[in-house]
């Protein structure tokens, strides 16, 4: 059941309750504090009332407090509990003294009141370790080393000062001497273990332990001087000493119940640093002061134990300083070519944009071609011995050629970090490519590699490493793409220079995953009648702000992001939606769609084709796919069953762009295609150079001799239609008859081209356009 009141209003009254209560508890230490104080007492000597009833009250007040923080604070619990006991048994002493032992004729020494107040140490020792426990992680050896040689310096100081003194006093029987030696060294202990936790936390406890390390100072300096002026005859009641040593203890009793975190307060680093070489500079002095002053041996002790430490320490100081050069020197090394790793880049960009002053810095960015090949053929071990001996002559080349850092990014990749741009950087990557040419001897043969490069140079204003690695790589991808050897970045050129890339390749990804690409269609015309048979697919895409894009404002980004196969099966899957609609319509098309590399590499894709053209109803004949020279000479066995495969479901397929490729006759002859697609710039020109009509006209009877189909695009004038209509070709597309549109809009066109068209076996005169937009998507979506 629930009561009447809220949750939280059951807690109200009870923290208020425990905030009346230690606010009581606290009144009769601060009361007794007070009286102290110089020039408060009306006069001097101990008073019953003052330094009897309220002096012990305050001692079990703050006890108590202690317990009722403890209570509150479930977290660390039993170290505050032991504290509170510590603090109740001392209290208790004073209780014994006071009532029972002091009113005596011959108080004995020691007394009971003694045991209890010896009692307090080992509790305030287990409470001081459980406090270290709760923090998490290891020490270093160094923290340790720090408080121990802090604490023994300390307490080397105070043994000079107050032991020999304090155990100079002649005790009646073993017990009173071995009570009178155990006080003051407990104190010392009770220095050093204090200032090895302090120094465990770094010098920045929690705010608590900060509490209970000012208290337990104070109780230890009021216990030494109680000790001192009682050695000396000259201790009275009431005086200053009585103040600090409660004060101490209510320092102590408000150490629990805060939060474990780091408190805000923190010594410095130039004191934290100087603990322990001024402890180190303190035990010196009680070592030298010991041949004028003869100090006790417990002193001496002390201080040579300090300075041993402090030498502990220093070894340890060296050791740690080995280990940290080697693993900063592992950290900004890679592995297997032993050159810098990404880390060293960008420190050496930063060190590189303070000393550079205003002088450009440039990056040459390269990615090993082909290199899979090498670890699939002859092993990863293989791989790394061809990495190590590339980085061996790009270190080489490096340093014989000014560069500030030669590293290796990761796999391939690999980076030389330059103090100069421009045509100097572009000197650089031409150098690359020579320096790569001689062949690599890899298990036992003769390794050729070649490599795309990728440049990117920045101001120094605004020289950033990732702006540098981001610019090269765009670069570097652009350089393999197009079979270039290397690749300058131009900020104008790149339409997202200044956006966000990863952005702007999320936007992408989900048009792609949400099938909300455009797609434009481009109609391909049949010579001889005029007619239009079929359509090529060609995609664009909306961009939130920039509004329509074309392939090359986009296409670095697809490749980089990993989405060219994805955005082939959306392309493929609209295009087929569009000629579903086409076709129900009563106006059937072929749909042509050019398919990356990554799918046509797929053994099953004639299947995963059917299964589309059969949920959407569609015809296969009605379905072409268009694949690159490329693809087919890359793996001529696989390409074979894939397209053959195709062609059984019914499907067409052409080659794409021919002529730019390989362009060899034997895989005409042996694989499975129906169209050649002639490259545009074998039609540029054609009424004006002769060779390249007498190309085309060879090129045509050669399909036609095979049995293929020769369709030629980038047609844009009336002339070249009308050369390429007499050599034989068969289809022709190009911006003389349209450029790419919207379905909607190609319905328009092709309502007008019919009527326009009629009967005629020649294509129709039309203008020819001003301008022409392409656009071409890798392995080829679109154009």
């Amino acid at each position: 059941m629930t009561g009447p009141f809220p949750a939280g209003t059951a807690a109200r009254p009870r923290r208020w309750l425990s905030t009346t209560l230690q606010a009581g508890l606290l009144l009769p230490p601060l009361v007794f504090i007070t009286t102290t104080i110089p020039g408060v007492r009306p006069h001097e000597g101990y008073q019953f009332l003052l330094d009897g009833v309220l002096n012990n009250l305050a001692y079990e007040c703050a006890a108590l407090l202690c317990l009722v923080r403890a209570w509150r604070a479930p977290a660390g619990r039993t170290g505050s509990v032991l504290l509170a006991a510590g603090l109740a048994l001392y209290g208790s002493g004073n209780v014994v003294w006071t009532f029972v032992v002091r009113p005596l004729a011959d108080p004995p020494y020691p007394s009971v009141s003694d045991a209890l107040f010896l009692s307090f140490y080992p509790l305030a020792f287990a409470a001081l370790v459980l406090a270290t426990r709760r923090r998490d992680g290891r020490f270093a050896g160094t923290l340790w080393l720090d408080g121990l040689v802090a604490g023994l310096a300390v307490s080397a100081g105070a043994a000079a000062a107050v032991v020999g003194t304090v155990l100079a006093v002649p005790g009646e029987g073993w017990a009173a001497v071995a009570v009178t030696t155990a006080s003051p060294l407990l104190d010392l202990v009770l220095l050093v273990l204090l200032a090895a936790v302090l120094s465990m936390h770094g010098w920045r406890p929690p705010a608590g332990l900060w509490l209970l390390a000012a208290g337990l100072v104070l109780f230890v300096l009021a216990d030494l001087s109680y000790l001192f002026h009682t050695a000396e005859g000259s201790y009275v009641s009431g005086r200053l000493t009585d103040g600090v040593w409660v004060l101490g203890v209510v320092l102590m009793g408000l150490a629990p119940g805060w939060p474990d975190g780091r408190a805000r307060f923190q010594l410095p680093r130039w004191a934290v640093l100087a603990i322990p070489l001024l402890s180190t500079v303190l035990a010196l002095a009680v070592l030298v002061g010991d041949h004028v002053l003869h100090l006790h041996p417990v002193a001496i002790g002390l201080a040579a134990a300090t300075v041993t430490a402090a030498l502990g320490r220093l070894l340890l100081t060296f050791r740690e300083v080995a280990n940290l050069a080697e693993s900063r020197e592992l950290a900004l090394t890679d592995e297997v070519t032993h050159l810098g790793n990404r880390r060293a880049l960008y420190r050496a960009v930063e060190d590189l944009a303070r000393t550079n002053g205003t002088a450009p810095a440039g990056l040459v960015l390269l990615d090993l071609d082909r290199f899979k090949e090498v670890n699939d053929s002859l092993g990863h071990h293989a791989g790394d011995e061809l990495l190590r001996a590339v980085g061996e002559r790009l270190a080489r080349f490096g340093r014989d050629n000014g560069a500030r850092e030669v590293v290796r990014l990761g796999g391939d990749e690999f980076a030389l970090l330059l103090a100069h741009g421009g045509t100097a950087a572009e000197l650089v990557a031409a150098g690359v490519h020579e320096v790569l040419r001689a062949p690599f001897p890899v298990e036992g043969l003769q390794v050729r590699v070649r490599a795309s490069v990728g440049i990117s140079v920045l101001p120094a204003r605004s020289l950033d490493a990732s702006a540098l690695l981001r610019r090269a790589d765009v670069a570097m991808y652009r350089a393999k793409s197009r079979g270039l050897g290397t690749f300058t970045y131009d900020v104008d050129a790149d339409e997202f220079a200044s956006g966000d890339r990863l952005a702007t390749a999320e936007l992408l990804r989900e048009a792609v995953e949400q099938r909300t690409l455009t797609l434009h269609y481009q109609p391909k015309v049949d010579t001889a009648t005029g007619a239009v048979g079929g359509v090529e697919a060609l995609v664009r895409w909306h961009h939130p702000t920039r509004g329509l894009l074309f392939p090359d404002a986009f296409l670095s980004i697809v490749e980089g992001a990993g989405l060219m196969e994805e955005m082939t099966t959306a392309v493929l899957e609209q295009a087929l939606d569009q000629a579903r609609d086409w076709h129900r319509a009563g106006r059937p098309l072929a749909v042509a769609v050019n398919l990356s590399a990554s799918s046509l590499a797929d053994p099953r894709l004639p299947d995963r084709v059917q299964r589309l053209l059969a949920e959407r109803g569609v015809p296969a004949h009605l379905l072409e796919i268009e694949i690159t020279e490329d693809f087919l000479m890359a793996d001529r066995e696989r390409a074979e069953v894939i397209l053959d495969g195709l062609r059984r479901r019914g499907v067409r397929v052409a080659v794409d762009d021919y002529g730019t490729g390989y362009s060899s006759l034997a895989y005409l002859r042996q694989l499975p295609v129906d169209d050649l697609k002639l490259d545009r710039a074998f039609v540029t020109d054609l009424g004006s150079d002769p060779k390249a009509l007498a190309i085309v006209r060879s090129t045509i009877m050669l399909a036609h001799s095979l049995g293929l189909r020769l369709v030629a695009e980038g047609v844009e004038d009336e002339a070249t239609c009308r050369e390429l209509a007499d050599a034989g070709c068969d289809v022709v597309q190009g911006w003389y008859y349209s450029k790419a549109l919207p379905a909607a809009e190609l319905d328009a066109w092709l309502s007008r081209h019919r009527a326009a068209a009629g009967p005629r076996s020649t294509p129709p005169a039309g203008p020819a356009p001003t301008t022409v937009a392409t656009a071409a998507l890798g392995a080829g979506v679109v154009r």
